[in-house]
């Protein structure tokens, strides 16, 4: 027999990490996040990178194909479906890697040795599960950006338990923002609920929290994100949440999201005012209540930009916030009831052999060492 070849140089090796990126019309940010996932340190054993696209309608597609024709490390995969929580099955069940990242194609690698550090921290901790922070500050260009992104830091733009805005390295519940995992634990909890089209993560979160799995969180992982750049688009994922933290209570009624609920309340609480006080008290009772929640966002803005332009703007943001998330949660109760249940077979987990069509099926180990292409398709994807 021949003198063994090292597995960093083995095309049929499987690498110890598998990139997976669910995308739907990311051409502003890929391409970028691309070379710097390409220019990263590889891991010992390398690493693959898997774009799983829900039908992208601009160049998110080509873009990823020009690449993958000189890089035989990424594939690019298709999601019919659309769906985020689709996408990161697809992605599972195509990768080959001991560990899978996941990573939005909105984002930035903000350190060449991010993925060393990913396999590291798995290795030295022995967690089944690592969180990152997810700061939305280092992409926030342009007015609307930076005063979202504003907004979407304070306590009042975002629940201040999360770990998104984390700091300080630890063991952790991975619900908030559990983000990479070993391979074999996707599949054991069942994949995502391709139910979910938001919150898919928190919830798949859920179920390791509650399987008990180690899970730690730590700023050298910490990924700069791109805010929304208009109010509507921020107000259509926030309502994105919230219903899917409607959906996300059906599944695990523990997960009471309290913010929220006492933002549901506030409206509710006006209501309730008008029909029991009559109707001239009532009026003045709610427009005082009214009256407390604007001077609460208007000290919150002021608090972060002063007597700015951008302050009047993260006011804005942040009651968008809001009214997303308290309609989004409102139209996610009537689906309570069917999403108490389990999934149906087919809606989750990653098992079985990836299908689809489309994808280019390239296939090796990371930094272009000696790997060689092999045919493969999957399914698609959506966008977080």
């Amino acid at each position: 027999m021949g003198e063994a070849v090292p597995e960093t140089q083995t095309p049929e090796a499987a690498p110890i990490l598998s990139v997976v990126l669910p995308v739907l019309d990311e051409a502003a940010d890929l391409g970028r996040l691309l070379v710097e996932i390409r220019a990263q340190h590889p891991p010992p054993g390398g690493f693959e990178v898997i774009v799983v696209d829900g039908g992208s309608r601009d160049a998110t597609r080509a873009i990823v194909t020009e690449a993958a024709a000189a890089w035989p490390a990424l594939r690019l995969l298709d999601n019919p479906r659309r769906l985020s929580s689709a996408a990161r099955n697809i992605g599972a069940r195509a990768a080959r890697g001991r560990y899978v990242l996941y990573l939005d194609g909105h984002c930035a690698l903000p350190r060449p040795d991010y993925l060393v550090r990913t396999v590291a921290l798995f290795e030295a901790t022995g967690a089944s599960c690592l969180s990152r922070p997810q700061p939305l500050t280092d992409l926030a260009t342009g007015r609307w950006p930076r005063a979202i992104a504003a907004a979407r830091h304070s306590p009042l733009g975002h629940n201040p338990g999360s770990d998104i805005y984390r700091t300080e390295p630890g063991f952790t519940d991975p619900r908030s923002a559990g983000a990479a995992y070993e391979r074999i634990w996707i599949d054991r909890l069942g994949g995502y609920d391709e139910r979910f089209d938001a919150c898919e993560d928190v919830e798949f979160n859920h179920r390791v929290a509650r399987a008990d799995l180690a899970a730690y969180c730590h700023p050298d992982l910490a990924l700069a994100y791109r805010p929304r750049r208009t109010l509507r688009a921020l107000f259509q994922q926030m309502a994105r949440y919230g219903r899917g933290r409607a959906r996300l209570l059906a599944r695990h009624p523990s997960a009471i999201p309290w913010p929220l609920i006492i933002l549901t309340g506030l409206p509710l609480a006006l209501l309730a005012t008008l029909l029991a006080a009559g109707l001239a008290i009532g009026a003045l009772a709610a427009a005082g209540l009214t009256l407390l929640y604007i001077l609460l966002l208007a000290a919150e803005s002021l608090r972060l930009e002063s007597l700015t332009p951008t302050a009047v703007r993260v006011f804005l943001a942040l009651g968008t916030i809001h009214a997303g998330l308290v309609l989004g949660f409102w139209r996610g109760l009537p689906e309570f009831g069917r999403f108490r249940a389990p999934p149906a077979a087919g809606r989750t987990g990653t098992a079985g052999t990836a299908g689809g069509t489309g994808g280019t099926g390239m296939t090796g180990t990371a930094g272009g060492t000696g790997g060689t292409s092999t045919t493969g398709t999957a399914g698609g994807i959506g966008r977080k």
